[in-house]
């Protein structure tokens, strides 16, 4: 039974989530990361991705400035590392050296790849929209990359507080 609630605390309910790592490359060089819970498949044909950007983040003036980045889908080995890259802003600080995250080059952008990550998606700028308060920017895959291993499993967001861990499918391969 659907008991009529502020969107705030339905919300919440909402969790696992998907969690990615969005890379980028400045001007001058230095690769930033930041932590994104607000992504989806946005077309299969082309292939894109669309990630809620804040507009107050570094990561969303080095997108704008270079029309490129990278989507990577963080590995559970990868939680500590997310975090800091979602909790701490890029503008004076250069997570890569705060994190110790390993990086790998690209084959189409400049941005780096995650090398422990399960997968990367080097993405071109196709558009931004502001519906709201927070820009949707949409990037088409030109390059892809994957984490063979299959012990390499995904990071997911299981809470509002930032609780990071990975999924494991059902013994049975459905659920009951």
């Amino acid at each position: 039974m659907q008991t009529k609630t502020p969107p705030e605390n339905a919300l919440k309910r909402k969790y696992p989530e998907q969690t990615v790592l969005v890379v980028t490359r400045g001007n001058d060089g230095r690769a930033n990361v930041m932590a994104v819970g607000w992504v989806m498949i946005a077309s299969s044909e082309p292939w894109m991705f669309a990630l809620g950007i804040d507009d107050a983040a570094y990561t969303y003036e080095l997108i704008r400035q270079k029309r490129e980045f990278v989507v990577a889908f963080p590995s559970e080995s990868m939680a500590k590392e997310t975090l800091f890259a979602g909790t701490h802003h890029g503008h004076s600080l250069d997570k890569f050296a705060a994190t110790g995250l390993q990086t790998q080059t690209g084959v189409l952008v400049k941005a780096p790849l995650l090398a422990d990550a399960v997968a990367n998606f080097e993405c071109r700028l196709v558009c931004i929209v502001q519906p709201g308060d927070c820009p949707i920017v949409f990037g088409e895959v030109i390059a892809a990359h994957e984490n063979r291993s299959p012990r390499v499993l995904c990071l997911y967001n299981w809470g509002s507080n930032y609780t990071l861990l990975g999924a494991r499918k059902p013994r049975t391969g459905r659920l009951s």
